[in-house]
């Protein structure tokens, strides 16, 4: 199969690729594997997850469950589509495998080491994940590289491999642990959201502007070619103006998103460091449209962009970063929750 033959999604990929092309020379069907992996998580694991979370008082997460996976693998499948990566069969099995792994740790404990404990759930697949233990060892490392910490230190794709010999093929646990953990951070939009209990005030207060903030996420689009990714936000002029449960403080919708973009934009620096030059998103282009009323009117629109200039000591300052975030007609020149509330309380027009 050429590169130019190979499908788009890496779950067809592996259906189709030659069973040449893996372990064994054919011996074992990788993606009845995988497909049967899959079937197993979504049916007993997957959906427990956030119920879980709760019992260990994490708060109400946003979706965790097989939806949340699917879209992952649809934002991998998206950045693996570059040919010059040339992402193998057998590296797009143990991709898809980490995948379905990264979060499953969780029903062991709650998010607290949540990324190392995806082996106590391997564990229990038994024979479903295969018998050589050097395979599931690779799939757990890339899965729990996708967060957390190895000794206190956050660079845990670091730890990894560039290229490791696996069952008589090379696979490259840092470009696929970088694929997973970036793909990861860009499946965070409005499915996550729990809609029905954000909108009937029921979900606990503590946990509320997470699911806000995925349901004010409406677009992400991955522009690889472009070597840009692309968020659009919407809110109501009522979301603007209220502050929302954030554990034990509150916050403004506006200010969750310049938290969590700037927090998209560090883990963009770092993946990319793994997936250079066959893989490289330059900056993050946001574009926020307050409605209200109704859907017919756009009070205001908030647009910056998120790049890597001048000296990197102001990563996590968003308005020196963006001096488009500064703005005259704002109380103190300066765009945040509380000023952007002001401004339609008092109404400022675009």
């Amino acid at each position: 199969m050429t590169m130019d033959q190979r499908p788009d999604n890496l779950e067809e990929f592996l259906k189709v690729a030659p069973k040449q092309d893996f372990p064994g020379g054919g011996a074992t069907d990788y993606h009845s594997r995988f497909v049967d992996i899959q079937n197993y998580l979504n049916q007993h694991v997957h959906p427990h997850v956030n119920a879980m979370a709760m019992l260990h008082e994490d708060g109400y997460l946003t979706d965790h469950g097989p939806e949340h996976v699917k879209m992952v693998i649809r934002r991998a499948s998206k950045l693996a589509e570059r040919k010059e990566l040339n992402l193998s069969p057998y590296e797009a099995y143990v991709l898809l495998a980490s995948i379905h792994f990264h979060d499953v740790g969780i029903i062991f404990g709650g998010r607290e080491e949540h990324a190392i404990k995806s082996d106590l759930v391997m564990e229990r697949l038994g024979l479903l994940m295969g018998e050589d233990n050097c395979e599931k060892y690779a799939i757990h490392k890339i899965a729990a590289a996708h967060g957390g910490s190895v000794d206190g230190d956050k660079d845990t794709i670091n730890y990894l491999s560039d290229v490791e010999q696996l069952l008589g093929q090379e696979i490259r646990p840092r470009v696929l642990a970088a694929l997973l953990r970036f793909s990861d951070e860009l499946a965070d939009e409005r499915s996550r959201a729990a809609r029905f209990l954000l909108n009937n005030g029921q979900l606990p207060r503590g946990s509320e502007v997470y699911h806000e903030y995925s349901q004010a996420l409406q677009s992400v689009i991955c522009r690889v070619p472009g070597n840009a990714v692309d968020l659009r936000f919407d809110m109501t002029v009522q979301d603007a103006c209220r502050s929302f449960g954030k554990g034990d403080r509150a916050v403004y919708l506006l200010d969750e998103i310049f938290e969590r973009t700037l927090k998209m934009h560090r883990e963009r620096m770092y993946c990319m460091r793994f997936l250079r030059p066959s893989i490289s998103i330059d900056k993050v282009n946001v574009r926020i449209s307050v409605f209200g009323p109704g859907f017919s009117r756009v009070r205001e629109t908030i647009d910056y962009r998120l790049e890597e200039s001048g000296y990197p000591d102001a990563v996590d300052q968003i308005h020196r970063m963006c001096p488009t975030l500064k703005d005259q007609r704002y109380k103190g020149g300066v765009i945040n929750g509380e000023s952007l509330c002001d401004l339609l309380s008092t109404g400022g027009q675009p």
